[in-house]
C-alpha cells in the first residue's frame, strides 16, 4: 500500500472504528503463504507454520479491547496502518474494508473484527502483506524494524534540500535494476510510500517520463519533481484517494488521474495525445508520449 492509501484508510478508520469495542475476532480464516501474522517482532515474516500459530493468539489478545487510535507509520520495507488496541498495536498492510451494521461481510478474509455496535472491519490480502500485533513500547509505538532514513513526504523534514541531497548522494550510474526516474523514485523504499500509481501523476505534472534516465534530468527538473511530490500527495489524500483505487467503504477516490488505466488511450489532458501503457521494471508505466518524452542523454544536474 502507498502512503496515500494508508493515510486515506487511517483517516476513515479514525472516524469509523476508533472508540469501538471488539467483540469477535477471526484470524487467518483463509491461510495465505504471503500473509504474515506475528505477536512479537522476532516472528515477523516467519515460515507459514509459525505465522499460522501466531494467528491463533489474535482472538485472545484483541477480544474485549477498545480501538484507541489510528495512525500511519513507516517501516524499513513499507508504510503501515496502525490501530492501537490496549497494550498492542495492530500493524497491517492489507486492503481494508469497513462494514456498517447489517452489511454482509466478505466470505474470504485474513482478519475480521466485529464491533459492539454490529459494524465490522475486514483485512483481505489476496496479494499478501503483514498483519502484526506487536506490543506498544514506552514511546507508544509498536516494535517494528529500524525506521527508514527518509522522512515522510508529508513532513517538513522532507524539504527541497533534503530531496536534492538524496539525489546527489545516490550514484545514479549504478542504480539497479535500471537508472530510470521510476527506479529512483518508486523502488527500494527510497521514498517511503511513493508507489507506482501516484508516481504517474507526479511525473505527468512535471512532464517527465518514468523511463527517462534520472541522470538525464537537471537541477531545475529535480526541483520541479520535488514541488510536484509536495503538491500531489496532499491533493490525493484530500480527495480520498485516486479514482483507480477504493476506500474502506468500497468507493473510488475522487482524484481524477491523468495517466492510469482509466485514461489509457484517451487524450492527454494537456496536449491531446493518447495516453499509452508500456512494461517497465516488471510492471507497467502510463504516460503521454508527446509531452513526456523519454530522455536518455546523460548529463549532471549539479
Amino acid at each position: 500500500m502507498s502512503l496515500v492509501e494508508n493515510q486515506v484508510v487511517s483517516n476513515q478508520l479514525q472516524n469509523t472504528v476508533v472508540g469501538k469495542t471488539i467483540v469477535k475476532v477471526v484470524a487467518n480464516q483463509n491461510p495465505h503463504t504471503f500473509v504474515w501474522f506475528a505477536t512479537e517482532p522476532q516472528y515477523a515474516f516467519a515460515a507459514a507454520e509459525v505465522s499460522h500459530k501466531q494467528a491463533e493468539q489474535y482472538e485472545a489478545l484483541l477480544t474485549g479491547k477498545v480501538i484507541e487510535n489510528s495512525e500511519v507509520h513507516f517501516g524499513s520495507y513499507s508504510t503501515y496502518n496502525f490501530l492501537y488496541v490496549g497494550d498492542r498495536a495492530l500493524m497491517f498492510s492489507l486492503p481494508t474494508r469497513y462494514y456498517a451494521p447489517g452489511e454482509k461481510p466478505p466470505k474470504r478474509h485474513q482478519l475480521y473484527l466485529v464491533f459492539d455496535d454490529g459494524s465490522s472491519l475486514a483485512l483481505c490480502g489476496s496479494l499478501g502483506g503483514a498483519v502484526y500485533l506487536f506490543r506498544v513500547d514506552e514511546n507508544g509505538l509498536a516494535a517494528d524494524y529500524p525506521p527508514p532514513d527518509t522522512p515522510s513526504v508529508l513532513s517538513d523534514e522532507f524539504s527541497e534540500s533534503f530531496f536534492l541531497d538524496l539525489i546527489k548522494n545516490t550514484d545514479l550510474a549504478k542504480l539497479k535494476p535500471a537508472k530510470t526516474v521510476k527506479c529512483f523514485l518508486a523502488t527500494n523504499n527510497r521514498i517511503p510510500g511513493l508507489d507506482n500509481s501516484i508516481l504517474h501523476e507526479i511525473l505527468w505534472e512535471v512532464q517527465v517520463n518514468p523511463k527517462s534516465d534520472m541522470a538525464a534530468l537537471g537541477e531545475a527538473e529535480y526541483k520541479r519533481l520535488y514541488a510536484a511530490i509536495k503538491k500531489v500527495f496532499p491533493a490525493v489524500i484530500a480527495a480520498g484517494g485516486l479514482d483507480t483505487g477504493k476506500d474502506i467503504f468500497g468507493n473510488p477516490g475522487t482524484y481524477a488521474t491523468q495517466v492510469s488505466r482509466n485514461t489509457l488511450g484517451k487524450p492527454c489532458g494537456r496536449c491531446g495525445a493518447p495516453i499509452i501503457k508500456e512494461p517497465h521494471l516488471g510492471g507497467a508505466v502510463y504516460y503521454c508520449p508527446k509531452c513526456q518524452p523519454i530522455l536518455k542523454v546523460k548529463r549532471s544536474g549539479f
